[in-house]
């Protein structure tokens, strides 16, 4: 059986041991991650966090709507990561609401995170969303060899993020449980690219995994706030530092280095989503305005990010056969991004965020091998 986990057999009795090795150098990555040191102990809700009257994360703290689109940058184009929408729920409710994962996180926290479960005040979110991946030309019904795959997924995720007094490192946790494969995603893409006047794709039959599989992401994350100040004309800044490690259909670790600067009334720990691979990970409300309420925000941010990756699902496939799939050598193990975004705050507790995110390379075959580049428009209101 060709097993696309990390450690696989690509034969019988015969063991990939480049993927093999893979397990091990997850485990010391986030070994690393996790031994790093943490702040100051405190139980109190940060500035900025949204809190009840009683000192308690508010039952529901706000929404976020995410829809990424590779046709919202100026550069036209339809392929690669084409599209991905979703929503986040921010708030207590996030625990107990259909479909949770918040129980299992939590086990995994307690396991990987011990610290910061401890010291930490937390908030929950949860994310109902879904990826479409196309190759470069979407007129063709055959497989085109060297190019990317079809791919989809359609997930529920939960996350976590644990405050110390605002100062500190925060760290975020996410689990994602999913499926690989289904055509609603096609279907919702057909249904857009009708709505827009675009060509429908025609090779969805040869996606990843076609016909459904099960599949899950656990992500850990820490932040840290490197550099913080005020401007001129009550404008502010900020520059944030973030290691991250993930196990699941995304296996990788990565590093990266952010900032904004503008009219800033939000937490740096609860700024614009750069904790994103292809669409934003659930991420907690913003709590509302905390240095001048009587001014509206309105600032760009940007960041840099290097990846080390492992495997990818949506390129490598997983335990069932796929009609076009990559070997662990085939793709690029090292990865860059970068994003350049603006977020105004419209009216109240109503924020709109446009983002451009570029990545370089995933594939080394011809002609997938390109750099991807989308966009992605983000509406949060914090309750």
């Amino acid at each position: 059986m060709d097993m696309r986990i990390p450690a696989v057999f690509d034969a019988p009795g015969r063991m990939d041991r480049s993927r093999s090795a893979a397990a091990p150098r997850v485990a010391v990555f986030a070994a690393l991650l996790l031994a790093l040191p943490t702040g100051p102990a405190s139980a109190a809700a940060p500035p900025g966090a949204p809190v009840d009257a009683w000192g308690n994360e508010r039952e529901d703290a706000g929404w976020t709507f995410y829809f990424d689109n590779d046709s919202l940058t100026p550069v036209q184009r339809d392929e690669d990561y084409t599209g991905g929408i979703a929503v986040t729920l921010a708030g207590r409710r996030a625990q107990r609401n259909w479909l949770s994962a918040d129980a299992p996180l939590g086990l995994l926290d307690a396991l990987f995170l011990p610290a910061a479960v401890d010291i930490g005040f937390q908030l929950h979110s949860q994310q109902f969303g879904g990826l479409a991946f196309t190759p470069g030309t979407i007129k063709e019904a055959d497989v085109r060899a060297g190019d990317r795959p079809y791919a989809s997924l359609l997930y529920v995720a939960n996350g976590r993020s644990y405050i110390g007094d605002g100062s500190g490192p925060v760290y975020h946790s996410s689990l994602s449980i999913g499926v690989l494969g289904l055509h609603v995603v096609p279907e919702f893409q057909d249904a857009f690219h009708s709505m827009i006047g675009a060509r429908k794709p025609r090779g969805w039959d040869h996606q990843i995994s076609s016909g459904g599989e099960p599949t899950f992401r656990y992500t850990l994350t820490r932040q840290d706030l490197q550099l913080a100040g005020a401007s001129i004309d009550h404008t502010h800044y900020e520059f944030k530092s973030a290691v991250a490690a993930s196990i699941g259909y995304l296996t990788e670790g990565s590093a990266a280095l952010s900032w904004r600067w503008g009219r800033i009334n939000t937490p740096w720990w609860a700024g614009p989503p750069d904790r994103v691979e292809y669409i934003a990970e659930p991420a907690p409300a913003t709590g509302g305005s905390m240095l001048h309420p009587d001014v509206r925000e309105l600032y760009v941010w940007g960041g840099i990010k290097a990846h080390a990756r492992l495997y990818n699902s949506f390129l490598q496939g997983q335990f069932r056969g796929s009609d076009l799939e990559y070997s662990y050598h085939e793709v690029r193990p090292l990865i860059g991004e970068a994003w350049l975004g603006v977020t105004a705050q419209i009216t109240g507790e109503y924020r709109l965020s446009w983002v451009m995110r570029y990545q370089t390379s995933e594939l080394k075959p011809e002609p997938g091998d390109r750099s991807l580049i989308w966009g992605g428009l983000v509406l949060s209101h914090d309750l």
